[in-house]
């Protein structure tokens, strides 16, 4: 199985931008700057950034050990992982220091001069409040421009763009500069010391890599940035900050109001001030996904020198193109006999999940995760499962819920066969609606073949996959599962902040949702009526009506009361005269609905006339 982090091996060749992120990181005539690894959850942007890392020094390496001869200093700050402990600025400012206060790589001199920094830092946790309600005058002004400020000015700048300042703790602030001389001293002076202090140490450059800022609050995003530029931003700096640009810029939005009558994109310009060199991870390609696939595979087969010879191949690869058995015959024959099943394996899965997760290289890593913990699970109970059928039946499974169900019934076995097969389907067969579905198509032409194999062992180690803590919702991003929970809760506001995120996800994504959203309709007695909702219109929003259709007339008519049928009328409206006049007939066959149905109906024809 494969670890859930950043990885120190390149699957991705992703050779060329960790190039790129080390050739401005270390290049001292751009400095200080600023590269924003822009990617989605899951894209590779800490393992872009530890690969970057670990390529500078491997440099330092060949410089030698010896104290105060390092040429780039590497530095890791993780904003998520202090955010509630202390003042974020502080914390970063400090993580800085402490590496240059190392007495294993500097001189006494150095380190004695990074510890007394160290202390100066209490001063400037006074700037924490300040800094947590944007106060734009930090960027622009300086430190100095605080002895000329008043508090009514400082209101009258601040309050059109941040949603809430607490007047008392700003007056604090600005007294506590206009008396303290020494105070304002230190502050002032702190980026030159800290500029002495790089050029006493000899270290030509030092390269902060920030992850997970897009976890953070926007409270702590800020601090960071006004951290980096108030403090730390002098000649060898350089920042490396990965994150995904739309969470950032919502960060920003959330504290800074828009300009009425502006057209400016407040987020989008404040990131730009920021990110002077923005770096966009591209997502993977199908033929990228199966490069990716292969490679987990094959780290776990071959031994390490064999998969040297692996990676030699894909470093070759142009974008887009094929990672093939071919290849291997010709460059490395010796091992090709050792790769035949993983490479078929991962072109099996790729065809299918790559449009599914939109070439996400860490729900490619959950997914072959997952399907390795069910074999495990099933050898641990002396069951065979076979791996190429469970990987495609896995990708049915999450990527298309209700196929899987109707793959896997025992009712259908035969009728699947004739579909597998490809033999002509009677309107009778279950199938015959799921073979022109693009998804299916693929589903069916992945190279492995169900046959006679029994399916209720597999079925049985998906069932259990709950009681091991594992559900379709892990295979969900931080957005797609963030839509699934305002959804299931039911209040008005939430439904619609979900529906907005609608056109965010990928299609295997919508699936999962609309089938866990379902579940919970389905595991009650009486129908939920804001689920009920909040389930139908995210149908309505991801084209899936004909599938709601299905699910909702296999529930039990007597589930559905007047409230429910009444919730359902927008659903019914968006459905075609057959499908609507079909779906109310199913209706009405409970007597408790008939009579809102037919006042439903007058009352939609009154209307009708009416726009007449």
């Amino acid at each position: 199985m494969w670890p859930d982090k950043e990885a120190e091996i390149d699957y991705l060749n992703f050779g060329y931008m960790v190039d790129m992120v080390v050739d401005i990181a270390t290049n001292r005539d751009l400095s200080p700057s600023t590269i924003g690894l822009y990617g989605d959850w899951g894209s590779g942007k800490s393992s872009l950034m530890k690969l970057a890392q670990k390529k500078i020094e491997e440099k330092n390496t060949e410089i030698g050990d010896e104290k105060d001869s390092i040429k780039t200093l590497c530095i890791e700050f993780n904003g998520w992982l202090f955010e509630g402990y202390e003042d974020t600025k502080t914390s970063l400012c400090g993580v800085i220091l402490d590496a240059l206060a190392d007495e294993k790589r500097f001189s006494k001199e150095i380190t004695d001069y990074a510890k007394t920094l160290i202390k100066k830092i209490d001063f400037n946790k006074i700037l924490g409040k300040g800094i947590k309600y944007g106060l734009d005058f930090f960027l622009t002004g300086g430190i100095g421009a605080l002895t000329d400020l008043t508090l009514s000015s400082v209101l009258s700048t601040i309050k059109t763009n941040v949603s809430e300042v607490q007047a008392k703790d700003l007056e604090e602030i600005l007294n506590k500069f206009k008396k303290d001389d020494k105070t304002r001293t230190e502050i002032k002076n702190f980026r030159e010391e800290f500029k002495q202090l790089l050029q006493k140490s000899n270290v030509e450059n030092i390269v902060v890599f920030i992850d997970e800022l897009d976890r953070c609050l926007p409270d702590t995003v800020l601090e960071v940035f006004e951290a980096m530029r108030l403090f730390l931003f002098v000649e060898g700096m350089s920042f490396v900050i990965g994150a995904d640009e739309r969470l950032i810029q919502y960060s920003i939005k959330s504290k800074y109001k828009e300009v009425p009558g502006n057209n400016l994109d407040i987020g989008k310009e404040y990131l730009e001030k920021v990110i002077q060199y923005p770096l966009y991870i591209p997502q993977l390609t199908r033929a990228e996904v199966n490069q990716y696939l292969a490679c987990l595979l094959l780290r776990e087969t071959l031994t390490e020198n064999q998969f040297k010879e692996i990676l030699s191949i894909i470093y070759t690869l142009a974008p887009n193109q094929d990672f093939s058995m071919e290849q291997i015959s010709d460059k490395a024959p010796d091992i090709a006999e050792s790769c035949k099943k993983d490479m078929a394996l991962a072109r099996q899965i790729s065809s299918v999940l790559a449009p599914s997760i939109n070439g996400n290289p860490r729900q490619c890593k959950r997914f072959l995760n997952t399907l390795y913990m069910r074999l495990k699970l099933a050898k641990a109970r002396n069951v065979a499962l076979d791996k190429n059928i469970l990987a495609k039946l896995m990708l049915a499974e999450y990527f298309n819920p209700e196929f899987f169900k109707a793959v896997t019934k025992p009712e259908n076995r035969e009728l699947f066969k004739a579909f597998e097969k490809g033999e002509e389907l009677n309107d009778d067969n279950p199938f015959a609606v799921w073979k022109e579905k693009d998804w299916v198509k693929k589903w069916m032409q992945n190279g492995t073949r169900l046959d006679e194999e029994k399916l209720d062992k597999y079925v049985y180690f998906a069932d259990v996959k709950n009681r091991y803590g594992q559900s379709s919702l892990d295979m969900l991003s931080p957005t797609a599962r963030k839509c699934y929970e305002q959804l299931v809760d039911g209040t008005e506001m939430n439904r619609n902040a979900a529906l907005k995120l609608v056109d965010k996800l990928v299609p295997g994504e919508k699936a999962i949702i609309a089938s866990e959203v379902f579940a919970v309709i389905e595991n009650t007695s009486t129908i939920n009526v804001e689920v009920l909702r909040s389930y139908t219109e995210f149908c309505i929003k991801a084209g899936m009506t004909e599938d709601a259709l299905k699910k909702l007339m296999e529930q039990p008519v007597s589930k559905y009361n007047a409230v429910a049928c009444g919730q359902l009328a927008s659903f019914i409206s968006n459905l075609s005269p057959d499908k609507a006049t079909m779906f109310n007939d199913y209706l009405s066959t409970n007597p408790e609905l008939k009579s809102t149905i037919e006042r439903q109906a007058r009352l939609n024809s009154i209307v009708s006339s009416n726009k007449k």
